[in-house]
């Protein structure tokens, strides 16, 4: 045993291993050569595209559709075809039949034309199947407005007072009338920042639907902006009106005044005044059985970014 082992590895490792691969992949190239050399029938599966089609039309599913194609040729054509994926014109001016939702092609009408765009040594066989069915749609055009996706943290103290500007706030979709009445609003792809002290602006990409061959976008990103400032808190004393009581009723209320907190930029802070507040309790809105109103804030500065009441509760007893 320990002989036919030492023998092998002998032989492994003198030239003659060298040589036997040598010849046996040599043998195997010629019979590969061979076999291209020789003519052969085969079919094969070729895409097809549409050409001449008129710009009001798109073509919905021409990336689905082939062609089985069976032909007679060496094989080194074969060869290429398998490696190149080639691919069929199909000319909308060879009087395809058009009907409310489909184009039909038949192989009747432009059989010559598919048999020239094969080369002369190239013999078309057979084609099928004998027609193809192509579904379309009409061009439509429609402005999108854009959905803004966010998650931003800003410093203590720092904070946005008139919001976010996106630059364009729509844009222009040209496509498949049902593919384009399809689209509400195209987002952008979401903006993580944290510890923002400083103005934003920048671009965004926009996260465009999948499968949006057939679909053309005046914008494929867009700008936004906003202006970051200093924040503070202040709070007034706002005195309670109400309003819509009845006029054979007589109503005695606590407290007269309720406590509103509000939160603007520091540069405009001294410019907020308690008369541009106003706190307003509706009558109307008021339960059975329930002694109190509630008071909500009706007119605040369009400086301040946001403001709350603080008592949530205002008591009232009806008197004679």
């Amino acid at each position: 045993m320990k002989d036919i082992k030492s023998r092998f590895l002998e032989f492994v490792r003198s030239k003659k291993i060298n040589i036997f691969a040598l010849f046996l992949a040599l043998s195997f190239t010629i019979l590969i050569l061979n076999k291209l050399s020789r003519t052969i029938t085969n079919t094969i599966p070729i895409s097809v595209n549409i050409v001449n089609l008129p710009e009001t039309y798109v073509v919905l599913n021409d990336s689905n559709q082939k062609l089985n194609v069976t032909l007679k040729t060496y094989g080194f054509k074969f060869l290429r075809y398998y490696l190149s994926n080639p691919k069929l014109t199909l000319d909308y001016n060879d009087k395809l039949n058009l009907t409310d939702s489909t184009f039909k092609w038949s192989q009747q009408r432009s059989y010559s034309k598919i048999n020239d765009q094969f080369d002369k040594d190239v013999e078309v066989i057979s084609i099928s199947p004998d027609s193809l069915l192509f579904k379309y749609d009409e061009n439509t055009t429609r402005d999108v407005p854009i959905k803004f996706q966010k998650n931003i943290q800003f410093s203590p103290g720092y904070d946005v007072l008139e919001g976010f500007t996106i630059t364009p706030d729509s844009i222009h979709i040209i496509g498949p009338e049902k593919t384009v009445n399809a689209l509400k609003f195209i987002k952008t792809k979401s903006l993580e920042l944290t510890n923002v002290h400083l103005d934003i602006n920048q671009y965004l990409e926009l996260e465009l639907p999948e499968n949006s061959q057939h679909l053309q976008f005046s914008h494929k990103s867009v700008r936004l902006t906003a202006k970051v400032e200093k924040f503070t808190e202040g709070t007034f004393n706002i005195p309670v009106t109400i309003k819509n009581v009845p006029k054979n009723l007589s109503l005695k209320y606590y407290p007269k005044s309720v406590s509103v907190s509000y939160y603007t930029n520091l540069s405009g802070f001294k410019d907020v005044v308690a008369q541009d507040f106003k706190v307003e309790c509706d009558y109307n809105k008021h339960l059975e059985n329930q002694s109190y109103l509630v008071p909500e804030l009706v007119a605040q500065p369009e400086s301040v970014k946001s403001a709350k009441i603080i008592q949530q509760k205002i008591e009232f007893i009806i008197s004679e």
